[in-house]
């Protein structure tokens, strides 16, 4: 066993975040029990994973440094615990001290970290897959018993409104995932372990999604947030702006005369799907901008606008009790 945690990783005690967690995913792809069969191989692993359940949370990770500074620190062996710390601090499974989160019941040191790493952080958008490495079911290489195991998987925007199906490979086999048409993030799907795909034997695979990155939308409990660009004529005047839907069709987004920038506009019944099953919407926040190199007729009419027009720039008044309720609103 290494002298420490930091050793255990092998990363210095200056390490960021990203480092030690880089350094971990490096030596449980390594010595993960199902992909590593040499003798020693649990050890490792347990130690890796150890280490890194205390390193990668920054209350825990400030703990035990405090603990180096006055000589308690080191990797603990055989589930016993440092000197001057408690279980409780680092939390109990069966695995022995140091473990915690999901792996003493669902087979994962967390979702985020374990499984989410064994899947990929490119997640189906660019490949047919990802690389799951199961912990065992009842009876596995640690010999604990799960009911059920859990992981992420990374799909688009796009992928998630439409639905259909996705060929991923889980521990070894080839798996279609169902997706359900309008999921949104955290929908959680269930794969048998027995039967059907035939995942995990003695346990449920529960795959919870979770939504790429959009170049237009924001996804929000359902519904999905945007903004639209218009002219200032159309502010005045009112008309209509195309925009895309996740689905790849498009409408036109009807903009009523007078509207002033900051408002928003909505596309009922087309967002994700709600926790109650309704369909959620689609809210475009409304942006005037100048458009880029006008010409010289169009700057004339600018210029008789403004002689026509009465309107008088200036700072605007407040309404009364207007700062604290922007205080509040935005508090």
């Amino acid at each position: 066993m290494a002298a420490n945690y930091y050793e255990a990783l092998g990363v210095g005690e200056k390490a960021t975040r990203q480092e030690i967690k880089k350094a971990y995913q490096k030596l449980a792809k390594k010595w993960h029990p199902d992909v590593n069969k040499a003798p020693e191989a649990e050890a490792r692993f347990k130690e890796a994973a150890e280490a890194y359940e205390v390193l990668g949370n920054e209350e825990k990770r400030k703990a035990y440094d405090e603990e180096l500074r006055y000589g308690f620190g080191g990797v603990r062996g055989g589930g016993a615990q440092r000197s001057g710390a408690s279980s409780s601090a680092y939390g109990d499974s069966p695995f022995g001290a140091g473990w915690s989160g999901s792996y003493s019941s669902s087979g994962g040191i967390s979702e985020d970290d374990l499984f989410g790493m064994f899947f990929g952080s490119r997640g189906a958008a660019d490949r047919a897959g990802f690389d799951f490495f199961g912990s065992g079911g009842v009876g596995g290489p640690f010999g604990e018993a799960r009911s059920t195991m859990q992981a992420q998987l990374e799909v688009t925007l796009e992928q998630a409104y439409k639905g259909g199906s996705i060929r991923v490979q889980v521990g070894g086999k080839d798996v279609n995932v169902s997706i359900p048409a309008r999921a949104a993030e955290g929908t959680v799907i269930r794969i048998p372990g027995s039967g059907g795909n035939g995942v995990a034997e003695g346990g449920d695979l529960l795959i919870s999604l979770h939504l790429l990155p959009h170049d237009v939308y924001e996804p929000e409990g359902g519904d999905l947030y945007g903004t639209v660009e218009i002219a200032p004529w159309q502010a005045v005047l009112g008309g209509e702006a195309k925009v895309p839907l996740p689905d790849g069709s498009s409408v036109k987004l009807k903009i009523p005369a007078g509207m002033a920038s900051g408002k928003t506009l909505r596309l009922s019944g087309k967002g994700l799907k709600r926790p109650n099953g309704a369909n959620g919407d689609i809210l475009f926040a409304v942006e005037i901008v100048i458009p880029a190199g006008l010409t010289e007729a169009e700057k004339k009419l600018y210029r008789q606008l403004s002689e026509a027009g009465s309107f008088q720039a200036g700072a605007k008044r407040q309404a009364p009790g207007g700062a604290a309720r922007r205080k509040a609103a935005m508090g």
